[in-house]
């Protein structure tokens, strides 16, 4: 073999060793880099995740529980589970230094506070998913309930703007670190689609009440339905001053010499008292001798709906007297003179009205109370009934006619609707509002009163009000019976339905109050 054949073979067959162990310390280096490359990859990697993390990313979609054939997600069951503890936040009930799961709600069942807003969660979690998919089988649609969802987003943005919030950062101090604008309305919808089907359901089971069963549930719970009436006085034991003219503590021994002094004289008046009304002279008449003026010293021919409604100082002894007997009743700062009148089941009718409100704007003082309208305002309002009532008197005098002017006038400070089983004694109407009610009415009667009394209760509702009579409805008990039971058997609807959406906490539950 030649050499310069030799030769090319050699360089062929691979580099020289020099050359190869250049070749491995160029590709050791590289590999190096690539390492280093990596590394400083996957640190940068974990510490965007770490800071994914604490902003809750990766939480807020861990699926927390499962209900039914849904699952929830952390954010969701969050939702359901800071409602519940809200209140209980807002009233310093718990301690927001510690734990839920730290802190005890029943002793004896050895169940946390975590343990109580979890279960609640649960439980409510469970109605909105079954009401809701109730609502939809029956008929409703998301259509329904657009308005009231709008309302909702825009009153919780309101409250954000007003606390200094942007939406999401309101959302998130409201319902926990997990929540989003996205989890809030898609769980909002669902709560007011649930509402549709509870309503319905309410709505039947409080029209299916029978007599008889009004009329059991009566005797079951006449305490809490019968209206008592009877007069008291109360004759307060006078507070005595512990110092002498001259600033000087008095003893003890002659402090309590005042005091016994003070306490017989009290009871010297109410025993006289006693005597008179006995003897047939009035309540008013003796108020006005011992200036017993206030309501809480006076009461003639009082009415209380329940027993339980009656002062307690002197229940007791009240509904162990007689038609007509009176008694003294001794307290630890007074003395009450009270008769006995009777004691009766309330069997007069309400009745239903409908009612336009044209409101006349009224601001309030430095200490948050009501100020009358001004002339303007008054104005305002008188114009706004007048096309109103222009409107119902060209157009037909029903009910539905009613309806369909206050839905095209609603807003802008006019407001009404249905008001239903109102009772004579209900001391919350307007004055004038009650008298033209209850006054002798037929069913289509129509009218405009102007509610402008100095009523503190009532002052937000000053205006003109174009009223329509409906006609009479149950007596009050019935409304309360019916309310009971139909409450009760809704109770155990929601129950029966909640049964097919069984709960499983997963990974996710772990996240709250622990």
């Amino acid at each position: 073999m030649s050499a310069s054949r030799e030769k090319k073979q050699r360089q062929g067959a691979g580099p020289s060793e020099k050359a190869s162990k250049a070749q491995q310390e160029q590709a050791a280096r590289k590999r190096q880099t690539i390492i280093y490359s990596v590394i400083g990859g996957v640190i940068a990697v974990l510490v965007i995740a770490l800071l994914v993390w604490r902003t809750g990313f990766f939480q807020a979609r861990t699926a927390a529980v499962t209900v039914g054939s849904e699952t929830l997600t952390a954010a969701e069951l969050g939702f359901y589970y800071n409602n519940a503890r809200s209140l209980y936040v807002q009233y310093g009930l718990i301690d927001s230094s510690k734990s839920d799961d730290e802190q005890i709600y029943d002793e004896a069942e050895g169940k946390s506070y975590r343990d109580f807003f979890m279960e609640t969660a649960l439980t409510n979690a469970q109605r909105h998913l079954a009401l809701s998919q109730e609502a939809v089988n029956t008929g409703h649609t998301e259509d329904e309930i657009k308005e009231r969802l709008d309302a909702e987003i825009d009153s919780a943005k309101s409250a954000a703007a007003y606390y200094g919030y942007s939406y999401s950062a309101y959302l998130k101090a409201t319902y926990g670190n997990y929540m989003t604008p996205a989890v809030f309305e898609k769980l909002n919808s669902r709560y007011l689609m649930a509402s549709l089907a509870a309503s319905d359901k309410y709505d039947e089971l409080y029209d299916g009440c029978t007599q008889s069963e009004l009329d059991a549930y009566y005797q079951e719970h006449a305490d809490e339905l019968d209206t008592v009436e009877y007069s008291f006085l109360y004759f307060a034991i006078p507070t005595v001053d512990t110092k002498d003219a001259d600033g000087n503590e008095l003893s003890e021994e002659e402090q309590q010499k005042l005091k016994d002094e003070a306490q017989a004289e009290a009871k010297a008046k109410a025993e006289e008292a006693l005597k008179a009304v006995e003897g047939g002279a009035s309540f008013d008449a003796q108020a006005e001798k011992y200036e017993l003026t206030t309501a809480a010293n006076h009461g003639n021919h009082a009415k209380a709906v329940g027993t339980s409604s009656v002062n307690s100082s002197f229940r007791d002894a009240l509904l162990q007297l007689g038609k007509g007997e009176c008694t003294l009743v001794e307290t630890e700062n007074g003395y009450y003179v009270i008769s006995f009148h009777d004691r009766y089941l309330l069997e007069e009718p309400t009745r239903d009205v409908y009612h336009i409100l044209a409101l006349a704007e009224n601001a309030t003082d430095d200490q948050g109370n009501a100020v009358a309208p001004t002339d303007d305002a008054w104005a305002a309002a008188k114009e706004k009934m007048d096309a109103i009532q222009a409107e119902w008197d060209a157009g037909e005098h029903t009910q539905d006619a009613m309806a369909a002017l206050l839905e095209k006038h609603t807003g802008d400070n006019v407001g009404g609707g249905l008001a239903e089983r109102l009772s004579s004694s209900n001391t919350a109407l307007a004055p004038e509002f009650k008298e033209w009610t209850f006054a002798d009415r037929q069913p289509g009667d129509s009218g405009v009163i102007q509610h402008s009394a100095a009523d503190s209760d009532n002052n937000k509702y000053w205006g003109y009000h174009l009223m329509f009579y409906v006609g009479e409805n149950e007596p009050v008990w019935m409304g309360t019976a019916r309310d009971a039971l139909a409450g009760e058997a809704q109770e155990s609807w929601f129950d029966e339905l909640s049964e097919a959406f069984p709960t499983t906490q997963l990974s996710g539950a772990n996240y709250f109050g622990k």
